[in-house]
């Protein structure tokens, strides 16, 4: 015997797609790999789910120079809002699209265990951007972090703060963010999502079409 439950029935509705719209999000990490772009830039690829709902963000994090970008700021504000205090890449099996075949891929690789299966709160944002062909399409960014418990954001975790107060107006804040005349595809050191048309080739997960 089964019970109408109307929340899970609310989730059959999402499952297997993509977050395609602005707002505010609670899920989890599936998948953080360690990744390096053509330019030498290091970074972190993250496959976010959210009740069903998928993103697949991209985070760049220290240039090959060593300096460190706005990406390094948001992995920062992900482990205070997790709780945790480092990470250290592992040997681990990475899972991927392979559009020639249309079958999901799986290869060894380098990955982040501890940012996975933990939830957390992230401000997702759209932009468009120019793909490697100059195809022009939209995209998830990812613009905040914050105690998917609690709605603290790192900064109010780190003052010790008793209220959370800072979220409401970051949530205002979120927008899309039209392109403005890029020629190619901007480069990878904004900390923000970037898809399958990157430095690492179409990666995209089936969700992600």
């Amino acid at each position: 015997m089964y019970a109408l439950d109307t929340n899970a029935a609310k989730k059959a509705d999402s499952i297997g797609g993509s977050i395609r719209e602005i707002g505010k999000y609670i899920g989890v990490f599936t998948q953080a790999e360690d990744i390096v772009a053509a330019s030498g830039t290091k970074g972190i690829a993250l496959n976010f789910d959210s009740n069903g709902q998928k993103a697949r963000l991209s985070l760049y994090t220290i240039m090959k120079d060593g300096k460190k970008i706005m990406g390094f700021d948001t992995l920062m504000a992900i482990l205070t809002c997790m709780n945790v205090r480092g990470i250290k890449p592992v040997d681990g099996v990475v899972t991927g699209w392979d559009y020639d075949t249309g079958t999901e891929t799986k290869k060894q690789g380098k990955i982040f265990p501890e940012l996975c299966g933990k939830p957390i709160g992230l401000l997702l944002e759209t932009e468009d951007y120019l793909t490697n062909s100059g195809e022009q399409k939209t995209r998830m960014s990812l613009k905040g972090v914050f105690n998917a418990e609690t709605e603290f954001t790192a900064t109010e975790i780190i003052d010790h703060k008793t209220k959370p107060e800072q979220l409401p107006r970051m949530v205002a804040a979120l927008r899309h963010h039209p392109l403005k005349g890029v020629k190619k595809p901007a480069a990878s050191t904004d900390g923000g999502m970037l898809s399958g048309d990157d430095d690492f080739g179409d990666q995209r997960m089936p969700w992600e079409q």
